[in-house]
């Protein structure tokens, strides 16, 4: 099954130079969705569809130069954080757009700062992108300006405990927690953030839970470790917007995500106390090798 994004990046003159290493880099070194964690080669090519001899509409040269392509198996995230990584002359001129064959609509990325954000759709993605039944709440891919999301999620799982309160700091300094989400996103990352829009937030989205994937190896371990081919899921979700189904949400959605990219199984570690255990079950993961007198469960769901 081949996988087709259309993509086009508007870029000042002065970032041509850029466009063509991006160019590059796509027929090269571009993560391939559908071929595994390591998966790198060419996924497509970008032309430029304006130049001097070019009018659009209205008699007029376009101000910009605007490259595009149909790409095959690109992995968009990979794809939306290599754009970040580009020594644009221009940043503030740089527009990515983004559609999946999966979706109907255009994403479209510009710089804040040095920081690549998704810009559209904002509150108007329920309307093309249905969230299963709460209008208020949708989703989208977890991006390199989520990291301290990411971090946040990481200690509130290690305190979902009552009573349990343990510094944000000190999670962050153990190893074992950090690795979770140190260097987002590295490659073979794949993650999905739960965003709100209220009317007392002015609209402006917020992002209330985030589940993401992270393959791991022996010499480095998760603590739902099972092998460096299997990613492990963490996931999190604000402590005010639990029991909406936003868990639930975010899980489907990353897990039809990860088998769209042929990930074949998805492992998780939870405390055997954890409610969110019944949670992880609805969604078929099952107990791998329990060992009694474990306070921690590992938890597999086969995605084939």
């Amino acid at each position: 099954m081949s996988h087709v994004a259309n993509v086009m990046i508007s870029v000042e003159p002065d970032d041509r130079s850029a466009v063509e290493a991006l160019g590059q880099w796509l027929q090269t070194s571009a993560p391939r969705r559908g071929f595994g964690p390591d998966a790198v080669g060419w996924v497509g090519s970008l032309n430029e569809t304006t130049g001097n001899d070019t009018l659009w509409g209205g008699g007029k040269y376009p101000e910009c130069d605007v490259y595009a392509g149909a790409l095959n198996h690109a992995d968009l995230a990979g794809l939306v954080a290599q754009v970040e990584r580009v020594p644009w002359q221009h940043p503030e001129f740089v527009q990515l757009l983004v559609m999946d064959q999966e979706q109907s609509y255009f994403r479209v990325w510009m710089f804040h700062g040095a920081t690549l954000r998704q810009i559209a759709p904002d509150r108007r993605e329920e309307a093309v992108s249905p969230s299963g039944g709460l209008p208020d709440i949708h989703t989208r891919f977890a991006l390199a300006d989520d990291a301290d999301l990411l971090r946040d999620t990481v200690v509130a799982a290690v305190n979902w405990a009552p009573g349990r309160d343990a510094p944000r700091k000190a999670v962050l300094a153990d190893p074992h927690n950090a690795h979770y989400v140190d260097g987002w996103p590295r490659r073979g990352d794949l993650g999905v953030v739960a965003v709100a829009t209220w009317e007392i937030n002015r609209w402006e989205p917020v992002p209330v839970g985030a589940a993401w994937l992270r393959y791991f190896t022996e010499d480095d371990p998760g603590y739902g470790f099972v092998g460096a081919d299997v990613p492990e899921l963490s996931i999190g979700v604000a402590a005010t917007q639990r029991g909406r189904g936003i868990g639930i949400m975010l899980i489907r959605r990353l897990l039809r995500e990860a088998g769209e990219v042929g990930i074949e199984r998805v492992s998780l570690s939870v405390e055997g106390a954890n409610p969110a255990m019944r949670l992880y079950e609805r969604v078929g993961f099952r107990v791998h090798d329990p060992r009694e007198g474990q306070d921690s469960l590992t938890m597999i769901a086969s995605l084939r």
